[in-house]
Parts: C-alpha cells; structure tokens; sequence
C-alpha cells in the first residue's frame, strides 16, 4: 500500500466482532522489478526448517522456511528440471495394433467365429496362456503340413518363399468373444485401456466381459485396472444390473463391492424401490436381505496386491531370451546373425518397417549398420534393448555408435539422441575426447563437437599428450588442430604451411605449439625463439 494514503486498520470493536466494517479503501501497488544477480554459477538454498515449493512448467520454484531457527528467509531458489523426450514405447506398439500392419496370427473367437489379427512377438511376451495357445496351433499346423506333404504343396511353399506373404497361423479360442478380446489385446500392446463413458451400463459390462477374460487369461495387470475402473463406475442407476451380471459370470469380489454398495444406509431405501430391483433373481434379493440385516464381519487382509509385469518387463524378458522360439527375421551385423523379431523392429523403426512392408529380403537377413559406420556388437546390443523396451543406459562408447541412429533408422522421437548426447557430456575425459570429437564431426552433431572444443582448448596441454604431440622434442613449431583455431580465432597471423602437417591431416592455424609446449600466436616466439 501507497504510504501517503491512509491504511485500513480494524477498531477494538471490530476486531471483537461485535461491528462489521462498511468502509472501502482503494490499494495503489507499485511496480517492483528484480534484478537477475551476476553469479558464477548456481547456488544451493541453506538448509531450513521449512520452505514452500511450486512446479511450474519444466521448473521448481522454492520460497521462504526458517534459516538456522530463527530468520525467516524471503528467498526465491528455482530449480531447472532436464527436459527429455518422453518415452514413446507403448504409443509405438499401440500404433502397429491399430495399423494393423504384419500380423502373423489371427484369433477365432467365439460361436461367431470372428477374427481378430495380432502379432505373434506382442501376444506371446505378454501372456503366457495366449503363448500356449499359439504352441499348440503350431504345432498342429506343421503336423498337418507333413501329413499333407506333398510335391506340389512344395513348390508353393518355394513360391511362398519368393515374396508372396504367409498365411496367418489361426487360433481359435471359444470362450471370448470380439469387442472384450479387442480391449484386451490392446492392453498387450499398450499396457493400458480407454476407458468408455464412465457409469454407463453397456461400458460397465463390457468392462466386467474383459475383466473375466483377464481372469481366465492370468493378466493380473488388466486384472487391477478393470476393477478399478468398475468399482468406480457402480452408482445407484447401474448397481443392481453390475451386481447380477457379476453373479452371472461369477466375479465374486464385483459381486461382495456391489452387495457392500447396496446395504449402506444412503443406499438402501432408493434401491429397493428401483423396478430393477423387483426383477432381481431371487437368491440375490435373499442375500441382500440377510446382508442388511446381518452384515458380515469386516476382514482386514494384509497380503500385497499381484499387479503383474509391465509391457517393459515383458518386452525385457523377451529380448533376453523368451522369445527367441518366435523370430522371424535375422540381423547380420558385421557377419555375426542375430535373430529379432519383425513385428517389433517395426513398430519401433520407421526405416524396418517401411523395409519390411516395400523391400522384404528374400533370405530374412537384415545387414545392420548405422550410414557408412558398422556398431560394435555392445552398442548393437544397447540399440536392440532401446528398441524393444526403451531402455537408455548404456555405456559412454556405446553412445558414440548410437548418436545418429534415431536419424537413421527413423525412430519416431529423438529421446536416444538426446540421452547420448548427455552420457558423452557427462562422461568425456581428455583420454577420450578426440574420438568423441572425431565421432561428433562424422555425425554431424555439432553440439557435441562444440563440447569437446571447450574441452580441448581449455585442457589443452592434456589431451596434446594423447596426440602423441610434445613440446621439448620437437624441432620446430608444430600446429594444433583446427579445433583450437575454431575456438580461438586469430585472423591476423597466418603461418605457412609445415611440411608434415598435410600427412598428420592437420590443417594450417594461427595457434601453435612451441618448444616450451605453450600456446604462441605467431611462428616468431620471444619467449622461446621459435
């Protein structure tokens, strides 16, 4: 408030609240500015008793707390959050089952018989019921092909061979049905489900449909979240409809939160005069009667909730051999094969998938290397576990092989580069900066080659020795390269060229290494007489 102008203030009798103030006072607030203070680098709060915190965007904004017991402290700390590309793994698989794009196995369901496509590499590594129906369908479909063996069933397979597409390896499970089995393999693919309109009776069923699926099927993850969704979802229009349907399919635990639902005291006069309730089937009018009249003794159970695996746990277990029965498509990397899976590679790469669709190999063989440049066989490993299931850690080396393969290979985000980038930042040493120097101005990314001349011109007596470049023993000037002349420009002094600079592939710079092993600006030293 303006000093010149009188402040509201409160009498005794006010403060007592016997009088209510009618008065309206006018505040005139300045205009403060802040100045950004000139520091050398961060500063970490002190420590205090207590502090108030905000998220703001990408930031962290602390204020205020007690300083050492007794100052109040009026300071505002702000905390920058990295900034990373989100991991894109489950919209890349839930983009190849909506593409629909290389299924390899196609699921019978129900007395309608109606199918639904997948991918054998997605179902298989994430339910182990699904994987022991696909066995089987294998199995009896190679009996049946070496029962009806045959010499023209063997031109055709060669023929099959040449470019013209499998059959899909058909399944038949009797006991569900389309639209339920439609939500649970997008689970598969997504780890999660969309869910319909909340409260909605025909969505609520659907649900409770894919809930038993889940049951016969052993997904403990889909599981939790249909019951979340549906205990959630009960309401006084739809109880009594969940709570039959629940007897019906025999979801006891649906069928004990909906009886609970029924017999509270804010419940049970409005559900009993539903027309719904008259049409109940006898036994659950029984129950809730007696459940009203003699509620069941509350029993507290402490044993830990199965969530299950995740998509990124399966898809890790796969890579590292479960599902190694089911590739269908071999990497050669440097001559060494290593087989994958093709559904995968493609919901992951633009580049395998547009291969795998227009330029399918006849022999199944993938050559794999990264533009001109083949990857050692660890940073090959560190791509396939990116691919797979979004893994990012991996050794500094790897990092120099994998800094522009989201580039090449078309992964559908830059979330590896940029955590490259960062693993060669934080792990570049003057033992390794020339060939992550030489490895950045291959590749093209000048961020990191903009890093390592930092590194090499203000550590330059360092890395020179990893050069093999000395300063007593050599017989004239030598020059450095032209990564100091980049950061160090000197326009006005141009040494000719030395004779041995061409064969080392140096080029001619006005910064040179004289005898004393000194940095000199012109080829004429007064301190050394070089």
């Amino acid at each position: 408030a303006s000093t010149s102008e009188e402040a509201p203030s409160l009498t005794s009798e006010d403060r007592a609240g016997f009088k209510k103030s009618r008065d309206v006072f006018g505040l005139d607030f300045g205009t403060a500015s802040a100045k950004q203070p000139t520091q050398p680098a961060s500063e970490l709060p002190s420590g205090r008793l207590f502090h108030a915190a905000a998220v703001i965007s990408d930031a962290m904004y602390i204020f205020g707390g007690t300083v050492d017991n007794n100052i109040r402290s009026g300071e505002m700390y702000r905390f920058q959050f990295s900034c990373y590309p989100k991991c894109t793994l489950h919209e890349d698989y839930g983009r190849l089952w909506e593409s629909r794009q290389f299924c390899d196995v196609e699921f019978v369901l129900g007395e309608k018989e109606e199918c639904v496509q997948g991918h054998v590499a997605i179902v298989t590594a994430r339910s182990r019921w699904l994987r022991r129906k696909i066995v089987q369908a294998r199995e009896r479909l190679a009996q049946n092909q070496e029962e009806e063996a045959a010499p023209a069933p063997r031109e055709a397979s060669g023929a099959a061979g040449s470019g013209t597409r499998p059959p899909l390896l058909r399944v038949a499970i009797r006991e569900a049905e389309a639209r339920p089995f439609e939500v649970l393999m997008q689970f598969l693919y997504t780890d999660k489900i969309k869910y319909p309109r909340k409260g909605h009776v025909e969505d609520v069923l659907l649900i409770m449909d894919v809930y038993k699926l889940a049951l016969s099927f052993q997904l403990c993850r889909l599981e939790q979240l249909c019951r979340q969704y549906i205990e959630a979802s009960v309401d006084l229009q739809n109880v009594l409809v969940v709570c039959e349907s629940a007897a019906r399919l025999q979801l006891g635990q649906l069928k004990e939160h909906c009886l609970n639902f029924v017999v509270k005291e804010s419940h049970f006069n409005q559900v009993i005069m539903m027309k719904e309730f008259e049409r109940l089937s006898s036994p659950l009018i029984v129950e809730i009667v007696r459940r009203k009249q003699q509620p069941p003794p509350r029993t507290s159970s402490d044993q830990p909730v199965d969530i299950g695996t995740s998509l990124i746990q399966d898809m890790k277990a796969y890579l590292e051999g479960a599902g190694a029965e089911f590739c269908d498509i071999t990497l050669l990397l440097d001559g060494h094969p290593r087989p994958a899976h093709k559904a995968i590679l493609a919901a992951r790469s633009s580049y395998f998938e547009a291969m795998f669709r227009s330029f399918m190999p006849e022999d199944g063989q993938v050559n794999i290397s990264i533009g001109e440049m083949v990857p050692s066989r660890q940073a090959f490993q560190s791509m396939l576990r990116y691919i797979y299931y979004g893994e990012v850690n991996m050794p500094p080396e790897d990092s120099l092989y994998l800094f522009a393969a989201p580039y090449y290979y078309g992964f559908y985000n830059n979330r590896l580069q940029a955590y490259c980038k960062q693993n060669l930042e934080m792990n570049v040493t003057v033992q390794n900066v020339l060939q992550i120097l030489e490895a950045a101005d291959k590749t093209q990314a000048l961020d990191m080659k903009r890093h390592c001349l930092h590194i090499i011109v203000h550590q330059f007596t360092k890395p020179r020795r990893a050069w093999g470049v000395t300063g007593p023993g050599l017989g004239q000037a030598e020059p450095v390269t032209h990564c100091c002349f980049l950061a160090h420009p000197h326009p006005q002094s141009q040494p000719e060229s030395h004779p041995g600079w061409a064969s080392r592939g140096l080029l001619c710079s006005p910064w040179l290494l004289c005898k004393s092993g000194s940095l000199c600006r012109s080829p004429s030293c007064p301190r050394c007489g070089c």
